[in-house]
C-alpha cells in the first residue's frame, strides 16, 4: 500500500487551516466532528476544544434548517456531492449567519467522512437587500415627483423608465417613450445643448441647473430646468434626468429685461438729448454773453448800459436755468459725485453774493451776510451752487427794496446756512413740498417769477449728498420765508479751505496772446472782439487742422479751444498739440457747451489744462488769462 506523501499531507494541512473559506469535517456515521479549521472556529465563536468530538447540530445547536440538513444528508448518501447550497446557519450565541454550502464524502484514516465548505453571505445578502429595498424606496420616489424624471441609458440615451409627472408633460404613453429617444420622440432640443449635457456628464457625472430650449413634437417652444446624474439602473450606465419647465419664468424675465432695456436705451437717449441740449443752448448763450459785454465797454449812453445788463441778466438767468436742468437729471441718476474738501462755509458765501453783485442781480435788494467762519467738508462748486439757488430764490420772490440776509454759524456738531427774506412768503400748503420736484408758489400773470421748478428740489439733493439737510419756514403769504442748511461741520480747520482763494478782483488782466480755435462764426468773432478790446493779441482758427497750424505758427500763450470741430475734434487738436515739443506748453483751454462729468474727464486726459462750459462769464475769462 503506497505510504501518503509527507510534504503532501502538510500541504493539504497547511490550505485546510488557512483558507478562508470555513471547513469541517464530520463522520459519516455519527455526524461528530473530527476537524475544523480557523475560519469555522471564527465564524461560530467556539475553540476547537469545544467543537472536537462534538455532533455539531444536537450538541452544538450550530444549525438552523433540520430541512436543509436532511436534503444535504440524502444528497450524500446517494453519492452526490452538494455545490452552491444556501444554507441558514447559526453561531454561537444564536446569531443567524447566511452561508453558500459544499459538502462531499471523504476518507480520513480509513473512515468514511463529509467535508462541508462554507462561505458566510451574510454581509452581502444584507447589502443586497438594503439595495433592493433602497431601489424599491427610490422608485417609489421617482414615480411619485410630481416633477417630470426619466431615465436614460448612459450610451444610447433611450428610455428605461419614466415616471407618471413626465407621462403627463410629455402626452406620451409608457410603452411609446420606453426604448425609444427624445429625438426619436420627435423632441427637438439645439445640439450644441445636448453636446454640453454629454460632456459634463462624462467629465462629471452631472450636470446642475442647465437651462435648456426645446421643440416638442408639436413645435411648441419650451425652456427647461435640467438636472442629471449619472447612476446604475437595472445593472447598467444610465442617467437620472429631472427637469422643470421655466417657459412661464423665461418669458418673464426676457420681457423684464426687454423693458430694462428700452429703459436703459431710453435713459441714455435722455442724457444725450440733455448733453445735446445743454449744447446747442450754451452756444447761443455764450455768444450773445459776449456780445453783450463788448456792448457794455462800447456804450456811450446810460439808456444802452441799462439795457445791455438787462440781457445780462437775462442770459445769465438761462444759463443758470440750463445747469439746474442738466444737474438735476445728473442727481436724479446718481451721477454727480464730490470732491471733497475742508471749505470755510463763511467766506464761500461772500464769493457768491460778490458774483451776484458783479452780475447786478441784487442792485434792488438789500443784501447782507452776518456770522463767521464754520468748516464743512465739502464740494466747493456744489456748495456754491446751493448757496446762489437759496440766494437766488430769496431774490426772485422779495420785491424791489426788500432784503435778503445770509447767516453762517456753528450750532453743536452742526455747520448751519441760514437764508432769511422779507418776501413774500409760503402758503402752508406748499411749505409741505416745498423742495419737491416741479413745485412753486401759485402765481399771477403780473407776478410770474419764472423758473422750472427745480431750484429748490437741487438744493436738497446735493445738501443730502453732503450728508446733510435743509428745511423750509414761513409764517405764511407776505411773510417771508427762511431756509436753513445743517451740514456735518469740520472740528477743526485744516490749513486754507479749499476754493477760498480771493476773486481775482477788478484789476484787468495783463495782455497775452490768444488762439480761438471756435467753429461758430458768431461765437468766434464775439469772443475774438471781447478779448480784443481788452488789449489781447487774438488770432483765431474755424476749425481743428487749422487750429493746429496756428498753434505751430502762432505760439499764443493760452489757446480756447471748442470740441466740436470739423476736421479735427477738440480732444484730438489738444492730444497733438501735447505730443509736439513746439506746442507742448501752450495752456489749453476747452471751452465748449458739453458740460456733464464724463466731458470734464475727457478734456483732462485729453490734455487740456482746464473745463469751462459756455457761456463763460467774462470775469471767469479774465481770471483764466490772468492765471499763465
Amino acid at each position: 500500500m503506497e505510504q501518503p506523501d509527507p510534504i503532501a499531507r502538510a500541504k493539504a494541512r497547511a490550505f485546510f487551516e488557512l483558507s478562508p473559506v470555513v471547513m469541517c469535517i464530520t463522520g459519516l456515521a455519527d455526524g461528530r466532528v473530527r476537524d475544523v479549521n480557523d475560519a469555522f472556529l471564527r465564524l461560530h465563536g467556539v475553540t476547537r476544544a469545544e467543537v472536537m468530538g462534538r455532533h455539531p447540530i444536537l450538541e452544538l445547536d450550530l444549525w438552523v434548517d433540520p430541512g436543509q440538513r436532511d436534503a444535504i444528508t440524502a444528497a450524500l448518501e446517494r453519492g452526490e456531492p452538494v455545490r452552491d447550497f444556501t444554507a441558514h446557519l447559526h453561531a454561537k450565541g444564536g446569531e443567524e449567519r447566511v452561508c453558500v454550502l459544499a459538502a462531499d464524502l471523504v476518507t480520513l484514516g480509513g473512515e468514511r467522512c463529509v467535508l462541508t465548505a462554507v462561505i458566510d453571505i451574510t454581509d452581502r445578502t444584507r447589502a443586497e437587500e438594503a439595495l433592493r429595498e433602497s431601489e424599491r424606496r427610490f422608485m417609489l420616489l421617482f414615480h411619485a415627483n410630481p416633477l417630470p424624471m426619466t431615465i436614460t441609458g448612459l450610451a444610447d440615451h433611450k428610455h428605461l423608465e419614466v415616471n407618471e409627472a413626465a407621462l403627463r408633460d410629455t402626452g406620451f404613453t409608457r410603452q411609446e417613450m420606453l426604448g425609444r429617444t427624445k429625438l426619436e420622440l420627435g423632441y427637438w432640443v439645439a445640439p450644441e445643448q445636448r453636446e454640453e449635457i454629454v460632456r459634463r456628464l462624462r467629465a462629471d457625472g452631472r450636470v446642475r441647473d442647465f437651462e435648456i430650449t426645446c421643440r416638442t413634437r408639436t413645435g411648441q417652444r419650451r425652456h427647461l430646468l435640467v438636472n442629471s446624474q449619472v447612476i446604475t439602473f437595472a445593472g447598467v450606465p444610465a442617467v437620472l434626468n429631472v427637469s422643470l419647465d421655466i417657459t412661464e419664468r423665461s418669458e418673464v424675465e426676457a420681457q423684464s429685461r426687454a423693458r430694462g432695456d428700452e429703459a436703459e436705451a431710453a435713459n441714455r437717449a435722455k442724457d444725450e438729448f440733455l448733453a445735446m441740449l445743454g449744447h446747442e443752448l450754451r452756444n447761443p448763450l455764450g455768444t450773445i454773453t459776449n456780445a453783450v459785454t463788448v456792448l457794455d465797454r462800447l456804450a456811450g449812453d446810460d439808456t444802452t448800459r441799462r439795457l445791455t445788463a438787462v440781457i445780462q441778466r437775462q442770459t445769465s438767468h438761462l444759463s443758470r436755468l440750463v445747469d439746474d436742468l442738466l444737474d438735476m437729471a445728473r442727481v436724479t441718476s446718481g451721477k454727480i459725485g464730490l470732491r471733497a474738501q475742508p471749505v470755510d462755509l463763511h467766506e464761500l458765501v461772500g464769493r457768491c453774493l460778490e458774483t451776484l453783485v458783479q452780475a447786478g442781480r441784487t442792485h434792488d435788494h438789500h443784501v447782507a451776510l452776518q456770522g463767521g467762519a464754520v468748516h464743512v467738508v465739502g464740494d466747493a462748486a456744489r456748495l456754491e451752487q446751493i448757496v446762489n439757488n437759496l440766494v437766488d430764490n430769496a431774490l426772485k420772490y422779495t420785491p424791489a427794496g426788500g432784503a435778503v440776509t445770509v447767516v453762517t454759524e456753528r450750532a453743536g456738531g452742526d455747520a448751519v446756512l441760514r437764508v432769511r427774506d422779507t418776501g413774500r412768503g409760503i402758503s402752508a400748503d406748499v411749505l409741505a413740498r416745498v423742495f419737491d420736484l416741479f413745485v412753486q408758489e401759485p402765481q399771477t400773470l403780473e407776478r410770474a417769477r419764472g423758473g422750472l421748478g427745480l431750484g429748490l428740489t437741487l438744493v436738497k439733493r446735493l445738501v443730502e449728498l453732503h450728508g446733510g439737510s435743509v428745511s423750509a419756514w414761513s409764517d405764511g403769504p407776505d411773510r417771508g420765508s427762511e431756509f436753513v442748511v445743517r451740514l456735518p461741520a469740520l472740528a477743526h480747520a485744516t490749513g486754507a479751505p479749499a476754493g477760498t482763494a480771493a476773486a481775482g478782483g477788478d484789476a484787468p488782466a495783463l495782455p497775452c496772446r490768444v488762439l480761438i480755435v471756435e467753429d461758430g462764426a458768431d461765437a468766434r468773432e464775439s469772443l475774438r472782439l471781447l478779448l480784443e478790446h481788452a488789449g489781447h493779441v487774438v488770432e483765431i482758427a474755424e476749425d481743428g487742422p487749422t487750429g493746429l497750424a496756428k498753434l505751430q505758427a502762432f505760439r499764443p500763450e493760452v489757446a480756447l479751444i471748442d470740441i466740436g470741430l470739423p476736421g479735427l475734434d477738440g480732444y484730438a487738436l489738444a492730444r497733438l498739440a501735447r505730443e509736439r515739443p513746439e506746442t507742448a506748453g501752450i495752456r489749453l483751454v476747452a471751452v465748449t457747451g458739453y458740460g456733464q462729468a464724463d466731458d470734464r474727464r475727457r478734456a483732462l486726459a485729453a490734455g487740456f489744462d482746464q473745463h469751462v462750459t459756455k457761456p463763460v462769464d467774462p470775469v471767469r475769462l479774465r481770471d483764466l488769462l490772468a492765471r499763465r
